[in-house]
């Protein structure tokens, strides 16, 4: 929601970007809210409470509950900034196809910019100096490593493939009524 609004104006939007590296892609993907949409939805139905300050019912007013939020909206992270940004990407899906009709955002739009970095700096040298670059940057006590984006979600899903995936009961049964 537009900071000070009482309806939701924006999306999520979702921002990808995905770098080769030698040890497979490192990959960044975020969206411009503060939590994403499925996350409301979980807690809709698993009557989870999201966190305070995010969420508004259909009326602006600030909620944790996520049946509630699922019928108002959430903020952008970053208070303005974050705002800013979704209103560029929301932006940028418009000049992809998006459809607005009568004022409000109705359809998705896809864009996809897709650059070659042979092309812009032969040799790929972005796995072999920034990944080992900010890896090596020095920990604070207590910091067993420094991540680079996706390197944890490329743990977790090999995790999830040996050990399985938890599913919450009020999911199973939703997904069952369907």
């Amino acid at each position: 929601m537009p900071p000070g609004a009482t309806r939701p104006a924006l999306g999520t939007n979702p921002i990808a970007f995905g770098f080769p590296s030698a040890d497979g892609p490192v990959i960044f993907d975020t969206g411009t809210a503060s939590l994403m949409w499925g996350e409301v939805l979980l807690a809709a139905e698993t009557g989870e409470k999201l966190p305070p300050g995010v969420a508004f019912d259909a009326d602006g007013n600030p909620t944790v509950d996520g049946r509630a939020a699922a019928r108002g909206g959430v903020t952008a992270f970053g208070g303005h900034k974050g705002y800013g940004l979704a209103f560029a990407i929301q932006a940028l899906g418009l000049l992809a196809g998006a459809a607005i009709t009568r004022g409000q955002v109705q359809d998705f739009g896809f864009l996809f910019l897709v650059v070659d970095p042979g092309a812009l700096l032969p040799g790929n040298p972005f796995a072999a100096q920034l990944v080992m670059a900010i890896q090596a940057t020095p920990r604070r006590p207590g910091v067993e490593e420094i991540r680079i984006p996706s390197q944890r979600a490329f743990r977790e899903r090999e995790r999830r493939r040996t050990e399985g995936i938890l599913v919450d009961n009020a999911v199973i049964a939703a997904l069952e009524a369907l």
